[in-house]
């Protein structure tokens, strides 16, 4: 047996002298509680001393905390407190276990610099056991003269203490004393005691350390003395031990101690503390081996734990050699050694020993903390011709009316004077401030990809629509796969090809499944799960949840369901933070955190544009998302409302994240942003003056075929602005940026940002539809073509007489401002994605219109809100088409493509009683040959803008 496992046997606890951030993530502390018996974590300054100074695994924390205005001392604090939560919360089971007699205890140290401050011990003990909050900790207070009475009052208050720096027996006698008079306190204020857990840590190496050089030079002198001498070498600090722990049998029996006995009362048990041999000339094992018995624990350092674990021999030692104990301690002052001056002496250098590497941490934190201040967010470069003026007084006129304070005091009358809309506005700000939360949650999610690593998952599917999906789409296309990460897919569409298309790529009992939907009740990512679920029930039965992960908010009913199934892990969102502010939460940075992304080092950069515009005070002036905010909804009512992206191809797919982003929060009360994304630069005439343009891209990628275009866009009295971002990190800040911009100009405009009236028109009419189909067996279908040609089905509320005639007479209805929508119900391909871009470009070409275009049913759930509650300036051309291998739902009476076809109705529906401008083309069973064949139709076509 291995004899970490074996020593409990002897009523013995291990506990690692030791803890560090890296550990605790990357399942080297579980794998210790599990398979090795471990019981507990001690740790003192000088420990994180080495884990936070010595290592890089805390710099993004101290960051993120430095740009939120911390001080190095609350800087150190959140960390060893964040620390100290996840080793407790690891060691929870070994606490509640049945058999526990004391153990699953993390411990945490006062500071050193109160070791004389009785009060100030008290109060920060207070303070930690709040801070933490759980059971399981145990708050470190040195044996000191002035720490005895902080003991007996932390004891009082309830709290768990380790009693550290203990040398000499006459002082374990004293914080007995203070620890039972503690309880007794307790009994007098009628509280309970059978909850409190307390250790008294009797340090040995470093007594031999300081007696063995004496009692080797009285050896050398020879004699009787010497002889005598030479027979205490190495054997001073084990007897102490040996004669703690008869002291601590005779403490803890007696009526006094029965008296708390008989409320539950458990004793303090000894702990052994120093045992890591720091003489050569000694068993590595020395401090282990010789005090192995009933009611007590040994802090080990992870060296010394190992070599146990390779060769130790556990047996109940701890009382063997009694006698012999006694003479040393008794015939010590022969050798004119005070073994009680000389333990008060270590009592004030141990003191010393763990002070000085804290004024070392303390020093490092300082000079990383100010590292962390003296850098910048990235400012945008605004180009914006005549509209500067009006942009300028705007941004004077809200700085005057401290636009800035009062949006982080989170004032809805910045938006609207309707109480209703107020009232909305404050309940869905908590994204302002999430970044701040998610860096305590970022251990835990890294701990989770370990997990999920170890248990040999070698894919990763995430399953959602619209915010729950767009920034890991992002993530995955603008970054390399990690080092460390996992593949990723995301499905995002009821296609039943691509449904088909990413069950067929994936191992699918290794796949770990993300099914993410904010509310729990979105149809599309439960169907998804559904499906999945059942395809891994066939292979793995009743285990098929350990497949699966919930991102989600509290108290849904999608919470319900997980639990039953068995969920791998169930992540909790934030409900006051909205699906398309959601890129910092659970939803963008677990994916991202399996994909190999640093989620810590996005969240530094994101808390830095925090800073910048405002969040913890005066932004100097300068708030990047004020002011790119302000510009962008003063030239959307100057009618510059379509913002047209443009990236390099390594951030292909920020457009989609920008598009939910502003159109859903824009798009309402017929005003709005458009963003246009996806349509290569053009030469200055093709564009109305309808336009600004936005550049993002890196410093580092010069991009000349877009920079010199733009360049002649602005020539041409385009507005542009220009972000360029150092490394794909940089998203974290340019989240955050255009989450407060969208806010902004949601302000210049007078409108609720975070609701989404209009959305809710195409799910009402879909689960009307599907009713229909629940019932009948299929949608109800009433309208018919105005033409068919060539397998090629065309639907508008405009005639013709052929395909060329409808196509003409459909875009006759543009008019200059106007934009082209594409929404293609299809399955994405290389082919498709080419045919649309080309009816795009001729649309620019001969209308000079804006063009988007769009998957369904993704943008049912992002730009989809703009289609209906923005400007009626809209042509939406939706392509269906159908479904020649459809998959069935499983416990529904209908098929993925069923679904899909009725969204696609649905939302045609809802755009047709907003009065919108539409066209369905119907493809048939071919979609790629379909759109050929209507681009064919389409060139014939004479394409022309109504006057305005």
């Amino acid at each position: 047996m291995n004899p970490l496992v074996a020593i409990r046997e002897f009523d013995q606890s291990i506990w690692l002298d030791f803890i560090r951030r890296k550990i605790l993530i990357n399942g080297e502390l579980q794998r210790r509680i599990t398979d090795e018996a471990l019981r507990g974590v001690t740790s003192n300054p000088a420990i994180f001393e080495k884990a936070i100074g010595g290592s890089d695994d805390y710099d993004a924390a101290i960051r993120s905390l430095a740009l939120q205005n911390k001080s190095v001392d609350q800087i150190y604090t959140e960390l060893v407190i964040a620390d100290v939560q996840h080793a407790c919360d690891l060691f929870k089971p070994v606490y509640e276990s049945h058999d526990n007699s004391g153990d699953g205890y993390v411990s945490l140290e006062v500071s050193p610099a109160l070791v004389n401050d009785t009060e100030g011990t008290i109060e920060e003990g207070l303070r930690f056991w709040k801070a933490v909050d759980r059971p399981n900790v145990m708050i470190k207070v040195p044996a000191t003269l002035e720490g005895l009475p902080a003991i007996r009052r932390l004891i009082a208050e309830g709290i768990n203490i380790n009693v550290t720096l203990i040398f000499g027996l006459e002082r374990y006698k004293l914080v007995a004393e203070a620890f039972i008079a503690g309880l007794e306190d307790r009994v007098k204020a009628g509280q309970p005691i059978d909850k409190i857990a307390s250790v008294a840590s009797f340090f040995l190496s470093r007594i031999d350390v300081l007696i063995d050089p004496m009692l080797e030079k009285l050896a050398a002198e020879g004699g009787e003395k010497g002889e005598l001498a030479q027979r205490m070498v190495g054997e001073v600090a084990l007897a102490s031990a040996k004669q703690a722990y008869q002291l601590y049998k005779e403490i803890f029996v007696g009526p006094r101690w029965a008296a708390l006995e008989a409320k539950g009362a458990n004793t303090q048990r000894l702990l052994w503390a120093s045992t890591g041999n720091k003489n050569p000339k000694y068993d590595d094992l020395k401090y282990i081996t010789n005090l192995i018995g009933p009611r007590t624990v040994n802090t080990v350092p992870v060296e010394t734990l190992d070599i146990f674990r390779e060769k130790g021999q556990p047996a109940d030692h701890l009382e063997e050699g009694l006698d012999k104990a006694q003479e040393v301690l008794r015939r010590l002052p022969e050798l004119g050694l005070n073994l009680e001056e000389l333990t008060n002496h270590l009592e004030i250098d141990g003191a010393k020993k763990f002070n000085e590497p804290f004024g070392k941490l303390m020093e490092s934190l300082e000079k990383k903390r100010q590292q962390a201040l003296a850098i910048t967010a990235t400012r945008a470069t605004m180009q914006l011709g005549e509209a500067q003026a009006a942009v300028d007084a705007k941004i004077e006129e809200f700085n005057s009316k401290n636009f800035t304070e009062g949006f982080w005091q989170k004032e809805a009358t910045l938006w609207t004077q309707d109480a209703e809309a107020q009232q909305s506005i404050r309940s869905f700000m908590g994204w302002l401030r999430v970044a701040e939360t998610m860096v305590r949650a970022v251990p835990e999610i890294e701990q989770f990809v370990h997990e999920v690593k170890a248990a040999g998952f070698r894919h990763v599917v995430v399953m959602g629509m619209g915010g729950s999906t767009m920034a890991p789409i992002v993530f995955k296309e603008s970054f390399p796969q990690g080092e460390n990460g996992l593949p990723i897919s995301v499905l995002d569409t009821t296609d039943p090809s691509t449904v088909r298309q990413i069950e067929e790529s994936i191992p699918l009992a290794e796949t770990l499944f993300i099914v993410a939907s904010k509310s729990g009740t979105t149809a599309e990512p439960l169907a998804f799960g559904d499906y999945f679920y059942d395809r891994v029930k066939q292979l793995k039965g009743e285990k098929a949840g350990e497949n699966f992960v919930a991102i989600t908010d509290p108290g849904s009913k999608f919470v319900t369901s997980a639990t039953e199934q068995g969920y791998r892990r169930i992540f909790l969102n934030f409900p006051e933070v909205g699906g398309r502010f959601s890129a910092l939460t659970y939803f963008g940075l677990v994916p991202a955190a399996l994909y190999g992304i640093s989620i810590g080092e996005l969240l530094a950069r994101a808390i830095g544009m925090m800073r910048a515009c405002g969040a913890y005070g005066s932004a100097g002036g300068q708030n990047p998302g004020l002011e790119l905010g302000v510009a962008l909804g003063v030239l959307a009512e100057q009618g510059r409302d379509k913002l047209t992206l443009i990236v390099p191809e390594s951030l292909s797919d920020l457009g989609l994240w920008l598009e939910q982003l502003l159109a859903e929060s824009t798009g309402k009360e017929g005003k709005g942003i458009l963003p246009v994304a996806g349509e290569p630069l053009r030469e200055p005439g093709l564009y109305g003056h309808d336009r600004v343009f936005v550049y993002v891209g890196y410093q580092s990628e010069a991009d000349e075929a877009n920079q010199s275009k733009l360049q002649a866009l602005q020539k041409a009295g385009h507005p542009v602005i220009t972000i360029l971002m150092n490394d794909a990190l940089d998203l974290g800040a340019e989240f955050y940026r255009w989450e407060v911009a969208t806010a902004v100009a949601s302000a210049v405009f007078g409108i609720n940002p975070f609701d989404q009236p209009n959305v809710q028109a195409a799910k009402t009419a879909t689960d009307r539809l599907m009713k229909v189909v629940e019932q009948e067996g299929q949608i109800p279908r009433k309208e018919e073509p105005k033409v068919t040609e060539n397998g090629v089905a065309y639907y508008s509320a405009v005639s013709g007489n052929d395909a060329a005639d409808v196509l003409q007479n459909f875009f006759a209805q543009a008019r200059p401002g106007d934009f082209l929508n594409i929404q293609a119900y299809l399955t994405e391909s290389p082919v498709l994605n080419e045919s649309l871009q080309k009816l795009r470009n001729q649309v620019q070409e001969q209308l000079h219109l804006a063009t988007t275009s769009g998957y369904g049913p993704r943008f049912l759930h992002s730009t989809g809100q703009y289609h209906k509650g923005g400007p009626n300036t809209g042509l939406f051309v939706q392509f269906t088409a159908d479904h020649p291998q459809d998959l069935p739902l499983p416990g529904r009476s209908y098929t993925f493509g069923t679904f899909m076809n009725a969204q696609a109705q649905g939302d045609l529906e809802a755009l047709q009683s907003f009065d919108r401008r539409t066209l369905r083309v119907h493809l048939g069973p071919d979609a790629e040959q379909g759109v050929k064949t209507m681009l064919a139709a389409l060139a014939t076509a004479s394409l022309s803008v109504q006057e305005a």
